[in-house]
């Protein structure tokens, strides 16, 4: 009789437990978006980094939309400026690097931790100089920079640029 009363009363005090629980309302779980690039916020201040000890030349792939000022200078990290150039090319076409939106040309400065900024011109070979304009890339666009003349194997530069990003 108890084993009869006990096959009875267990699922009906599972029934109940479950039902009054610990006292917690049953409601909606909460949704929160899913974690992605979309919904992340991206830092304003963008890095691009030539180290010549490993490369010539480095390309950097937007991951969004931007807006962003050209620097005027460069911060030299490692290594002797003298007599070497550093160029920045914008929208560098992926298929062929001699077409690009511009290019901007940085040489050695009085300063031993800075190369500035001696002018940028666009593929045709005309000459702008800007670092206060806004200039928007789209996302998948690439910036390549890269040392020219000499090698530099000693040299390590970067580029601190402000970017706006859509």
């Amino acid at each position: 009789m108890l084993l009869a009363l006990t096959r009875k009363l267990c699922p009906l005090l599972s029934l109940a437990i479950a039902t009054v629980g610990c006292g917690k309302k049953i409601s909606e779980a909460e949704t929160q978006p899913a974690s992605t690039i979309e919904n992340q916020e991206l830092p304003s201040t963008y890095i691009i980094r030539l180290d010549g000890t490993q490369a010539s030349s480095q390309s950097y792939v937007l991951p969004r939309n931007t807006l962003f000022q050209i620097p005027d200078r460069l911060k030299v990290r490692a290594g002797s400026t003298l007599n070497k150039v550093v160029d920045i090319v914008y929208d560098v076409d992926q298929y062929d690097e001699e077409v690009y939106d511009f290019k901007c040309s940085y040489v050695t400065s009085s300063n031993p931790r800075e190369m500035i900024l001696t002018y940028c011109q666009n593929d045709n070979g005309n000459d702008f100089y800007d670092v206060i304009s806004l200039f928007p890339m789209k996302e998948g666009q690439s910036i390549v920079m890269k040392f020219t003349g000499a090698a530099s194997p000693d040299l390590v530069v970067e580029a601190i640029f402000s970017m706006k990003w859509k």
